[in-house]
């Protein structure tokens, strides 16, 4: 298996969390073209932090996607530059208020390789204690909770937990485990 050329890239449209283009490539193989479409985002952390008593710190948010409130770990975009650890800690602290000094990373995950450039980053968090309180972007509203780390499976069972890339990092956690 080999890589398609690529002939032509245009950017269609630039919005706030994502860029818009089309691409030309061949593939070597039969040597067909075609046009296919790719969504740049920005690369994603998630964060599985677990609390001195055992517990997982979850959070509850709406999200505009789906019109859903949805149960999920702490997470969010990495900014350009930004080291993919200092992301997780960040945005667990932003938007939970709980940190931790001890971290390992659990693995990383495309999003959605078909057409989709980024990844995601799992990072985990022992030991997470409260210690500021959030500092949540404009037009976020994150209430957290939190769960027995023991009961994370059954809360994907009964469809609480429903992101793909949240599921996917739990996976990762209790690989680990």
């Amino acid at each position: 298996m080999k890589k398609w050329a690529t002939f032509e890239k245009v950017i269609v449209q630039e919005a706030h969390v994502f860029r818009y283009f089309t691409i030309i490539r061949q593939s070597p193989t039969t040597q067909k073209m075609g046009k296919f479409d790719i969504v740049q985002c920005f690369n994603w952390v998630n964060i599985i932090a677990i609390t001195p008593e055992n517990k997982i710190v979850l959070i509850k948010q709406y999200r505009h996607g789906t019109d859903s409130i949805t149960t999920e770990i702490p997470g969010g975009a990495v900014n350009l530059q930004e080291d993919m650890l200092l992301a997780a800690q960040r945005e667990l602290l932003e938007e939970t208020g709980y940190s931790s000094l001890r971290w390992e990373k659990l693995g990383r995950v495309d999003v959605n390789p078909a057409f989709m450039t980024n990844y995601c980053e799992t990072y985990l968090a022992l030991d997470a204690i409260k210690t500021h309180e959030q500092n949540l972007d404009p037009f976020e509203e994150i209430d957290v909770f939190l769960e027995d780390k023991n009961k994370i499976k059954s809360l994907i069972k009964n469809g609480e937990i429903t992101h793909s890339l949240i599921i996917a990092a739990i996976y990762l956690y209790l690989e680990k485990s």
